[in-house]
This record gives structure tokens, sequence and C-alpha cells, in this order.
């Protein structure tokens, strides 16, 4: 039987972290070059996907910061719009020219400031989807790292073969 690692719970204030150690892996079940170039061949093609994968949740996280500035530049935009539009309108004569081509820019200046006031409806931002997203964000990091080292147990071994 192989041991994997010594987990540790440690607990600070109302926050838990969670360690776990990794022992080296069993790198000496490997006894031939021939072993470690099979399992190396593996390795490296898993820590291409999960190195690919760690890049999309990155750029994705990357866009959705860029839409929610970019949504909230336009819904600043859109408010100064209704804010200066407000009085001129108030001002003008009803029925004038002027006047309608003004109060239709408010009232398009009012409706973009309703729609980007309210929360897109997207399963994407609930709040377990959100959680989920940082499970598996944090998941793959580890993942990465875990490849990293194997990959790199195993090079050693096959160099001392």
């Amino acid at each position: 039987m192989v041991e994997l690692g010594i987990f540790f719970y440690l607990t600070a204030g109302n926050s838990a972290t969670f360690i776990f150690i990794f022992m080296p892996f069993p790198v000496e079940l490997l006894t031939t070059p021939a072993e470690c170039d099979t399992v190396l061949t593996a390795l490296n093609q898993e820590r291409r996907v999960f190195t690919v994968r760690d890049q999309v949740l990155d750029l994705q996280a990357d866009q959705s910061a860029d839409r929610a500035t970019d949504r909230n530049q336009d819904l600043a935009a859109a408010t100064a719009s209704v804010t200066r539009l407000t009085p001129l309108v108030a001002g003008l004569t009803p029925g004038s020219a002027e006047h309608a081509t003004l109060d239709r820019l408010l009232t398009r200046a009012q409706r973009r400031v309703e729609d980007l006031s309210t929360p897109a409806a997207s399963a994407a931002r609930t709040p377990t989807a959100a959680f989920l997203k940082a499970v598996d964000v944090r998941q793959v990091a580890v993942q990465v790292l875990e490849l990293e080292a194997a990959i790199a147990e195993v090079t050693a071994r096959r160099a001392a073969l």
C-alpha cells in the first residue's frame, strides 16, 4: 500500500485552511526507462490538458472582469445622460420638435439605465455556480502543480536507471 500524504485542517477565526502534504510519488515502481517514458508521455499529455484548462479559466475570469467594468461604465454614461436630459426636456415646450427629439433620447437613456441596473439572469452568476467555478479553478491549479511534481520525479527516476 502506498501512502499518499498527510492531511492538516487549520482554523483561524471563522476561516479554515486545508493543507495536504503529498508524499513522494512511488517512482520505485518504475523499473525501466521504457516504463518511465510511457508514464512521462501520459503525464505530459495530462499536464497539457490541465494547463490549457487553467488558461481558459484565467481568460474567462479576465473577460468577466472586463464585462463588469464595461457594464459599470455604460451604466454611468446612461445615468449621466438621464441627469443631463431631464432638466432640458422639462424646460422645453411639449409638442415642439426639439422636445420630441430630446424626450426620445431621455426615454432611451432611462431604459438603458434600467437594463444595465437589472442583473443578468444567467446560471453562471448564481452563488452555487460561482462557488463551483472557484472549486474548479483551485482543482486545476493544484492538478497542474502535482503533475509537474510527478514529471520531475519520474524524470529523476529515469535518469537514475
